[in-house]
């Protein structure tokens, strides 16, 4: 009644970082206080022998309008350049359907406490104090061009997101909120900064980064999904610290991730990328017998992404004109031209299951021991969970 345990999922996973990994998660229910919500997990990982753990603790002062502060720790191992899954990570799930070689997982301890307000129904408003340090180890080095090897890279930052919306569909619960759907734009203004010497702070930059969501209903074919974001880095840092482009190394769905883009794989210190999905609605599925009563529906996608990378954080390896400050992983690079990948799917299998195939248009091929060989990820298939009601 008071306290929940999981999620269950994530009991246990594997990866390559930890070998098999446990973990146990709880939190407060809203019967405990439906001011105050904690949460907590504990894990372990075999290979690595090492405890991991984290917790959260929220304090509610208003639900509507939302005023929340919310402070978080975390010591765990992290997929740094992962786009958001159905699975999430740690989940058992993840592990199984992860790519072969493609888990690239570093040690992070994050701080972080924010504030939430909602100003009115159409503006929102996050302002939060984050500091991250990301431990080096054999699977992701972090060396310097003179050949030292950094133990742990890492920033302090302010950080303060301003959400726009009109007439938008929220849910709300206790303690979280939801957003649902609105039949205009969404702005997302994301401005992130730091100064050097200020709080432990070894670099001074400022990342401003701009997203447009918008939802056209196309009656009598279906619903489109744009997501437009453009952003940029605005002094010297190293490259876990630059836009590094969503990938996924798993066979599991991501929406916001390239589903044929490896972990790791291409940065950017200026960046542009749109994601765009439709979804039919049965437009041609329904009108064929027998399948008409599966109620299958059919999706298409498409995802693209461009960046570049200024000659001070250009840490490709064997580029001797770079004045990085830390070079860049093996196979790291920067986007030389646009990244597109295409996909299509059928969603609403079992009211709960998705399958994608997607496409790799663009950058099908790469250079190994200076032979240029087809890219792994030139197709790949996906699952994932998508309820609808």
């Amino acid at each position: 009644k008071y306290v929940g345990f999981g999620p269950y999922s994530s009991l246990y996973s594997f990866n390559e970082l930890e070998g098999g990994r446990i973990q146990l998660g709880a939190r407060t229910t809203k019967d405990f206080s439906r001011k105050v919500r904690f949460m907590g997990y504990a894990a372990y990982g075999f290979k690595d022998k090492t405890f991991k753990g984290g917790g959260t603790f929220e304090y509610m002062f208003n639900n509507q309008p939302t005023s929340k502060l919310t402070l978080s720790y975390k010591h765990d191992a992290m997929q740094l350049g992962k786009g958001p899954s159905v699975y999430g990570s740690g989940s058992l799930m993840s592990s199984v359907l992860a790519k072969a070689n493609s888990q690239k997982m570093s040690m992070v301890n994050d701080y972080a406490l924010s504030w939430q307000k909602e100003w009115s129904q159409n503006f929102n408003m996050i302002f939060s104090l984050e500091s991250r340090r990301i431990f080096s180890n054999p699977f992701v080095p972090r060396v310097s061009r003179d050949g030292n090897m950094f133990l742990a890279v890492g920033y302090n930052q302010p950080h303060v997101q301003l959400r726009f919306s009109r007439d938008e569909i929220v849910t709300r619960g206790v303690f979280d909120k939801h957003y649902m759907y609105s039949k205009y734009p969404v702005v997302t203004l994301d401005l992130i900064g730091s100064t050097k010497g200020i709080g432990k702070n070894e670099y001074s930059y400022f990342r401003p980064e701009l997203s447009i969501q918008y939802t056209l209903p196309i009656p009598p074919l279906g619903l489109s999904k744009f997501n437009l974001s453009s952003g940029t880095i605005v002094g010297k840092v190293p490259y876990p610290m630059l836009k590094i482009h969503e990938g996924n190394g798993t066979y599991t769905f991501s929406r916001y991730a390239f589903n044929c883009m490896n972990y790791y794989e291409f940065a950017s210190d200026l960046w542009t990328t749109f994601f765009w999905e439709h979804n039919f609605k049965g437009f041609f599925l329904g009108k064929i017998p027998l399948l008409k009563r599966l109620q299958w529906r059919e999706v298409a996608s498409l995802r693209a992404a461009y960046g570049t990378v200024r000659r001070q954080n250009n840490g490709i390896i064997g580029d001797d004109k770079s004045g990085a400050v830390m070079l860049f992983p093996e196979k790291m690079g920067k986007l030389n031209r646009p990244y597109i990948e295409m996909g299509a799917g059928i969603t609403n299998i079992f009211r709960i299951l998705r399958i994608d195939a997607f496409w790799r248009m663009t950058h099908r091929y790469e250079m190994k021991d200076g032979v240029k060989v087809p890219h792994d990820n030139r197709f790949v298939v996906t699952f994932g969970l998508e309820f609808k009601f």
